[in-house]
């Protein structure tokens, strides 16, 4: 504190100059200035945290509209039912007098670069079979299989078409497999047993020769009565990492369990009546 006369130091709060005797009027505080209990209660209210200098302040989320979820997966639902289920669906009937297949010794090669792999296809066997279509399955995603066969066929003759609607069969495909039940084994003896209907069914891995008969293999359908042409072979494929696959196709019907499969090079597919 300094004395605005002789600009002696002085204590805080004195009232005169002890130098020059001066009087020191005491400033007091106006009531609008800080330190007004009102004005600080008014000044000192919390303030919301500020974003530092230079970043944005992140928007809100919206919050999900449930009416548009649901409309969305009612869509989903309908290219699932229309484009997938319905197409395969078809219906279950009997074909009678369906002879057995025949194959015959013709060799042949073919190549395909297929998802990264150099595909060498060995035929063993030309092979034409006229069956009943009693189940099928897709195979989707990017490995080399789904991209080589895209599709199995389950194909019956004989007697186990011609009563294929008349014995419970239930018909099932899963991991490129063929399985078949009948809940009343009694029917069995109408198909003569187990080993007949083993020997007159077959799971078919259709390797498609050329886009046309893609679109035919993709159009295939339960209840179709098909004849397909093609070959019996044996693939070998090997990408550029040395992944090695390998799928050799039975050449027998009479065979069952792993490697029981026919991997049919397909050229050609007929509807028939």
């Amino acid at each position: 504190m300094i004395c605005p006369n002789c600009g002696a130091y002085l204590n805080e709060g004195a009232e005169f100059c002890d130098a020059c005797g001066t009087f020191i009027p005491v400033e007091k505080k106006k009531p609008d200035e800080p330190g007004n209990p009102v004005l600080d209660a008014l000044f000192n209210q919390p303030v919301a945290p500020q974003p530092p200098a230079g970043k944005k302040r992140l928007p809100k989320a919206k919050k999900a509209n449930p009416l548009a979820a649901l409309i969305i997966a009612v869509l989903a639902l309908i290219i699932v039912v229309f484009f997938v289920i319905l197409p395969n669906k078809g219906v279950r009937r009997s074909i009678p007098g369906l002879p057995d297949p025949v194959q015959e010794e013709n060799y042949k090669y073919f190549e395909k670069d297929i998802n990264g792999y150099e595909v060498s296809i060995y035929a063993t066997y030309s092979y034409e079979i006229e069956a009943l279509v009693v189940h099928v399955k897709n195979y989707y995603g990017i490995s080399m299989q789904s991209r080589l066969s895209p599709r199995d066929v389950a194909l019956a003759w004989g007697k186990v078409a011609e009563l294929n609607d008349k014995v419970d069969f239930n018909w099932k495909q899963h991991n490129r497999w063929v399985h078949w039940r009948i809940n009343n084994w009694e029917d069995l003896a109408l198909v003569g047993g187990e080993d007949y209907v083993n020997s007159h069914i077959s799971n078919n891995h259709l390797i498609p020769a050329d886009r046309s008969v893609r679109r035919k293999v993709k159009r295939l359908k339960t209840g179709d009565h098909v004849k397909i042409k093609g070959y019996l072979v044996n693939v070998d494929a090997e990408n550029k990492s040395g992944k090695v696959m390998t799928w050799d196709s039975s050449t027998t019907r009479d065979d069952t369990g792993d490697g029981a499969c026919e991997v049919i090079y397909v050229t050609d597919i007929q509807w028939l009546k």
